[in-house]
């Protein structure tokens, strides 16, 4: 499977703003991750002592 193809055949290009769609993938997951991380840590509630 080769995803350069893929990426080619559904969107025509595999570059955007001259930087690779690996970037892109790598920034929208480490993205993700984050929000994640955040979204757990503010719904947690303070330990009552």
């Amino acid at each position: 499977m080769n995803w350069t193809n893929i990426w080619m055949s559904l969107f025509g290009r595999t570059s955007l703003f001259g930087l690779n769609m690996g970037f892109w993938v790598a920034m929208a997951a480490t993205a993700l991750i984050v929000v994640l991380m955040n979204v757990v840590f503010w719904g947690m509630k303070p330990k009552k002592k």
